[in-house]
């Protein structure tokens, strides 16, 4: 009896955990967390867009003859949102002219990537370069665009994700986006090259994913040979960390594409034997995406003006799950409109390795005439033909050149896009006129 009394009083003083596990002393607290979630509807309005004119110096109608106007309109959004242009172009009778139209002065859709209520105004601008005096016939023409705005993936609050594309997209497969951009190199670093940017030409395109908490936890991107017009071999690869490893003549470091560590993964598909390679990297190795270009296509593609199409023979795609979120937030990411992957051309006869300008404006990755070695076009661009000065297919480059170089301080809106305005009647003359998007490839 005396020995059940003492269990009793045992248990009567000792206090217990909330789950039952053990003591709890004096002082100490039990704690729990949870995130409380509410989600506020998305709401948008867009206000102010008149009706406008486009008008020029040369109302004559001669080739190259440039009509361009804009209006501002007003947007209010309590979240991320895209505004997207939407039109059939402007028509006199059963004639059409597209005008090249932009948001802010850029093509493509507009991405508010707020962490804030939106409260501003932007510019919708229209541009049309007449072609030769009898590509169009004379009169008025008129026509509706409409502008519509929608959420981001996930609308980018607190209780979801969303994504972020380059170039800009509306319209998401749900692992890669539809759109394109294109890297053009000249490989004859350190001497200038014949500028006509084909001698490796690729597609790319790059998708970030962001969590509820506006972290980046994945990225995908996909490489695609498109041309190639070079004596010389190559190697691409893919800088994540900023550094070029073991260059012979890039010392630049520039910031990484992301922060922390990260399972990167590059598989490559072969389009012949429909085969995958796949091989794991660490963020900080430089990656290999083609190991020869000269096998990527058959010999010399796609540079001349009465080839057939040459198909490429394999792409590479990269998969990037990160282990620090945390460290990388959207607003240094793609949405905040800088573009820290570097892929880099390593020429195999040279051992020389060529950076995007964009990236790494030193290093002598412009030359002795202002051109950039490596280009990136942020749109599904139609290269210069073998031999083809790129200032002959695209007048406005050499505006660009010009800026990109530093000899002037001012560009244009044009120039900004100066890939949206090849020469009249270039294409298929003076730039590549077939297909730039294989179909093997699409989604």
């Amino acid at each position: 009896m005396p020995a059940l009394i003492a269990l009793l009083l045992l248990f009567i003083v000792s206090p217990l955990w909330a789950d039952g596990r053990g003591y709890l002393s004096a002082g100490q607290s039990v704690d729990d967390n949870a995130m409380v979630c509410m989600s506020i509807g998305l709401t948008a309005t867009l206000t102010g867009l008149d009706d406008f004119s486009l008008t020029t110096h040369d109302a004559a109608g001669a080739a190259g003859a440039i009509y361009q106007g804009d209006d501002l309109f007003h947007l209010e959004s309590n979240g991320a949102v895209r505004i997207n242009i939407v039109t059939d172009g402007l028509f006199n009778g059963r004639h059409k002219i597209m005008p090249n139209f932009q948001l802010d002065g850029i093509n493509g859709p507009l991405n508010i990537m707020a962490d804030e209520a939106h409260s501003g105004d932007h510019t919708l601008s229209a541009v049309v370069m007449l072609g030769a005096i009898s590509a169009q016939q004379a009169g008025q023409y008129s026509g509706e665009v409409t502008l519509t705005v929608v959420p981001q993936m996930g609308d980018g609050s607190s209780c979801g994700a969303y994504s972020v594309s380059y170039p800009s997209s509306s319209n998401y497969s749900g692992t890669s986006t539809n759109e394109w951009a294109t890297l053009a190199y000249e490989d004859l670093y350190p001497n200038p090259g014949d500028a006509d940017y084909n001698d490796m030409v690729l597609q790319f395109r790059i998708e970030e994913h962001y969590n509820a908490q506006n972290q980046l936890e994945t990225v995908e991107l996909d490489f695609i040979p498109l041309a190639r017009g070079a004596g010389y071999n190559h190697r691409l690869y893919l800088s994540l960390d900023g550094s070029l490893a073991g260059s012979n003549n890039v010392t630049h470091q520039s910031p990484p594409a992301i922060v922390g560590d990260a399972e990167v993964k590059v598989t490559h598909t072969h389009f012949t034997n429909d085969t995958t390679t796949v091989t794991y990297y660490n963020q900080g190795d430089d990656l290999l995406l083609f190991h020869n270009t000269r096998a990527t296509l058959a010999g010399f593609a796609n540079v001349y003006e009465s080839s057939d199409y040459t198909p490429p023979k394999s792409m590479t795609s990269v998969s990037i799950s990160l282990n620090n979120p945390e460290l990388n937030l959207g607003n240094r990411g793609l949405s905040s409109n800088d573009l820290f992957y570097r892929p880099f051309l390593y020429v195999m006869n040279t051992r020389q390795d060529i950076d995007l300008a964009e990236v790494n404006p030193h290093d002598g990755m412009i030359d002795g005439n202002g051109y950039p070695f490596g280009l990136i076009v942020p749109a599904n661009w139609r290269w210069p033909l073998e031999r083809v000065d790129i200032n002959v297919a695209y007048p406005l480059f050499s505006e660009y050149r010009a800026w990109l170089s530093g000899e002037s301080t001012a560009l244009s809106a044009m120039a900004t896009n100066w890939y949206d305005y090849p020469a009249p009647g270039a294409e298929g003359s003076l730039i590549w006129g077939g297909i730039t998007t294989p179909s093997t490839i699409e989604p």
